[in-house]
């Protein structure tokens, strides 16, 4: 499991920069990465080539960030 798991803590930086430049906000930013981060750790297994890694977790953080963009409905 080491080449998944390197290949998602590579990116941990570069999706905490464009968390944090969306958001402005480093805790939000945190989260959203860390929400990431845990569904990319259990979703890849040995298999996984690092650019497949790396193209999902930036669409999950994308998926995250337009999350946020909508307003909630009460």
């Amino acid at each position: 499991m080491a080449q998944p798991v390197t290949a998602i803590l590579s990116r941990q930086s570069e999706l905490a920069d464009k968390a944090w430049q969306v958001t402005r906000d480093m805790n939000e930013a945190n989260l959203l990465v860390g929400k990431v981060m845990s569904r990319a750790l259990d979703q890849f297994s040995d298999g996984a080539a690092e650019i497949d890694v790396a193209q999902e977790m930036r669409r999950e953080l994308d998926r995250l960030i337009a999350q946020l963009r909508v307003p909630a409905h009460h």
